[in-house]
């Protein structure tokens, strides 16, 4: 009798707790695991998804409360995608159990969930707050996430992980000194690690650029120092990333940290020695100066003409010429154009 040239393996099926065993041939086997993988990460997909729709929905109830947080919207959302990608690596590398690898993900999609209705300093007691609202109905309805039921104790782990995110450098310091709940288990240390990560670059300096008492800070120094508010803005949130290095917990995040704190400093230096902050003052300077000619020359209002030049000169603009110069300073530095990505404002 002829036997196959393909190798048979073993492979157990399970159905009422009583096992099963047949032979398959390799590459039926090799599909097979293929169709699990993909079912699973269907059914992570699904999972994330619900989610997250529960804290956009959220946050759009906050902003109708309060229009003025729409403009801190869009760098949410940005920083959200970023630390839940960072969080999956971290997730992996640490091999999470199913139980911990549902707590770490979901305590990451919901850890700034707060940051609407909140000040700095009291965002994760909102985010616990909403989080626990989220988790009290996927258990009365007995939903699952990526299969793994809800339970009292799942609960309390990813009501803790958001607790426990807090001791960034800069919110210890504006809470005059004082830390807050430090990370105890795995899966804080993924949650906290992962919002570490996402905070090495340059965020914060858009943020520091749509912020009137940020500005007049900036422009304070930059007078002092003759220099300009943009550069300023940098060397602040420099100074804040730079220690970011030493408060990661991780094996993975100690190494991610170090590398994306030396592309950081790169970027800069490229910034500074291509005269990258000059060249935006003047550019704008120069832009002001035409767009008021060309008004006159037009007859056209000096209302409509201001408007235009402070359109130009707003927070949301400086933030994406900047972004076009950190790719265009990581493409001549041949920092990989994804870890870039990570990097921007």
């Amino acid at each position: 009798m002829e036997t196959s040239s393909k190798e048979n393996k073993i492979v157990k099926f399970s159905s009422d707790s009583r096992e099963t065993a047949r032979t398959i041939p390799d590459d039926r086997q090799d599909a097979k695991v293929f169709n699990l993988e993909q079912e699973r990460e269907e059914r992570r997909k699904k999972s994330i998804e619900g989610v997250v729709n529960f804290r956009d929905e959220q946050y759009a109830q906050d902003i109708e409360k309060d229009s003025s947080k729409e403009n801190m919207l869009s760098s949410l959302e940005r920083h959200n995608k970023i630390v839940l990608e960072y969080a999956n690596d971290l997730i992996e590398d640490e091999k999470l159990s199913p139980q911990d690898r549902v707590a770490a993900t979901i305590a990451t999609i919901m850890h700034d969930s707060g940051k609407l209705s909140s000040d700095d300093l009291e965002h994760h007691k909102r985010g616990v707050q909403y989080t626990q609202e989220m988790l009290e109905k996927m258990q009365k309805e007995n939903r699952k996430f990526e299969g793994v039921e809800i339970t009292q104790d799942l609960k309390q782990k990813i009501l803790q992980a958001i607790e426990r995110h807090m001791n960034h450098p800069f919110l210890i310091k504006k809470n005059g000194g004082k830390r807050f709940p430090e990370p105890e288990n795995i899966v804080d240390k993924v949650v906290y690690d992962a919002d570490m990560l996402a905070n090495i670059g340059f965020k914060n300096v858009g943020v520091r650029l749509g912020i009137e008492k940020f500005l007049e800070e900036d422009l304070a120094k930059a007078n002092e120092k003759k220099t300009n508010a943009i550069e300023e803005a940098f060397k602040n949130v420099m100074d804040g990333v730079d220690e970011l290095g030493g408060v990661v917990l991780t094996s993975l995040g100690k190494r991610v940290a170090k590398e994306r704190i030396e592309d950081v400093n790169r970027i800069f230096e490229y910034f500074k020695e291509n005269k990258v902050f000059e060249n935006m003052i003047s550019e704008q300077s120069i832009f002001e100066e035409k767009t008021r000619k060309i008004g006159k020359v037009l007859g056209v209002d000096s209302n409509v003409t201001e408007e235009v030049i402070a359109k130009e000169n707003s927070a949301e603009s400086k933030k994406n010429k900047l972004n076009l110069e950190i790719a265009k300073a990581g493409m001549a530095l041949g920092i990989d154009s994804e870890i870039v990505d990570k990097l921007m404002m």
